[in-house]
């Protein structure tokens, strides 16, 4: 597994905060990336959630990582790499972690998805959390329908897909349409279904609703927009929920 950096983020954002004084925190009340790193885009999504995407320059070419957060902060951290594997996430609230087991399967390759509209996925992930350590079996795909979508003037294909994996109690399986950009090499959520073991199901609508580059209005704000106060936030929904592929 490739070595990875920015614990002292990672303690910083279990806490809801940036990685800076209290002082500049107030003065600014924008989300700080590491030393060496550089941030790229922040996404306002449905389900009252934000996104930081940054790069690391001592980090392997290719990888990203990506930190959500709702009305109370960050609660997730996520580190990827240029075919959008899962290569590791942190439960921030939680505590809980989870890492691609490597070598896997049958990868994920947005590669292959973009080239041919299909990709399909068998890996395993070993996931770390207070009540021990446990191996994940996942299959699934992404398949792109064909369509797109503009949403704050750029374009996103629409893509379908499922996943699974087994449980002590049965199958728990997530489903639906995500949004992919080519040309930043992204998945964003959309409608999901996640089905529990013992049939009972959950939907959520992930979808991005607005992008910030670099000098444009809202990067790296730290406030969510869409569907807070009285809506639903993210923290209500099943963990599965928050990690868009």
């Amino acid at each position: 597994m490739r070595a990875v950096r920015n614990i002292p983020l990672l303690a910083a954002l279990a806490v809801g905060l940036p990685a800076t004084p209290l002082a500049a925190q107030e003065a600014s009340r924008l989300f700080q990336v590491p030393e060496g790193c550089e941030a790229f885009l922040t996404v306002q999504s449905r389900s009252c959630i934000v996104s930081h995407h940054w790069t690391c320059a001592a980090d392997p070419e290719g990888t990203h990582w990506r930190a959500s957060l709702d009305q109370d902060g960050a609660f997730s951290v996520s580190f990827t790499d240029a075919e959008f594997r899962w290569l590791r996430s942190w439960s921030l609230r939680g505590g809980g972690t989870d890492t691609l087991i490597e070598p896997e399967e049958d990868p994920a390759s947005l590669t292959e998805l973009l080239a041919t509209g299909s990709d399909s996925m068998v890996f395993s992930i070993r996931e770390e959390n207070e009540l021990g350590v446990f191996r994940r079996d996942y299959t699934g795909f992404d398949s792109l329908t064909g369509e797109s979508v503009e949403v704050d003037g750029r374009e996103l294909l629409v893509t379908e897909f499922a996943y699974q994996y087994d449980t002590a109690n049965g199958v728990r399986r997530t489903e639906g349409n995500q949004f992919v950009h080519e040309g930043w090499r992204l998945f964003f959520g959309g409608l999901e279904t996640v089905t529990l073991p013992d049939g009972e199901t959950f939907e959520g609508n992930y979808s991005p609703m607005e992008f910030a580059e670099p000098g444009e209005r809202g990067f790296l704000t730290m406030q969510p927009i869409y569907d807070c106060g009285d809506m639903m936030s993210a923290v209500d929904a099943p963990p599965v929920w928050r990690v868009a592929r």
